[in-house]
């Protein structure tokens, strides 16, 4: 599946019809809307939402119940910033290079509210 097919599925996204567990060992499970969902799934993204799940217990986001996640391309070496902040405009809570992935799309930025990981359009 080519990024614009991508990006155009998941405009469709606007809330959720129900929530579906994300699992990791050692770690309580965050909670998944269906368009979180269908990124794990069909773009085989299961290692960006162990990452989310692995930083919930990170001191930086202790008592942060709104988490704005970014994952971006690089432009110049095609490295990958993953990255979480309380809200627009503030500096990053954390922030970490990733070598390398095969993501197909070069940004998508996902929200964390109260455990729950939710697209921006499925507000």
């Amino acid at each position: 599946m080519n990024a614009k097919t991508i990006t155009k599925k998941l405009r469709q996204f606007h809330g959720t019809s129900m929530y579906h567990k994300h699992l990791y060992p050692g770690k309580s499970p965050l909670l998944m809307s269906d368009g979180i969902k269908f990124v794990r799934d069909t773009l085989d993204a299961f290692w960006l939402m162990d990452s989310l799940l692995i930083y919930q217990s990170h001191k930086a986001l202790r008592d942060v119940k709104f988490q704005i996640w970014e994952l971006k391309q690089s432009r110049k070496d095609l490295t990958w910033n993953l990255s979480c902040r309380s809200d627009v405009g503030t500096k990053p809570l954390i922030s970490q290079s990733v070598e390398f992935s095969d993501f197909p799309l070069n940004f998508i930025k996902i929200w964390i509210i109260d455990g729950v990981v939710i697209l921006p359009s499925e507000y």
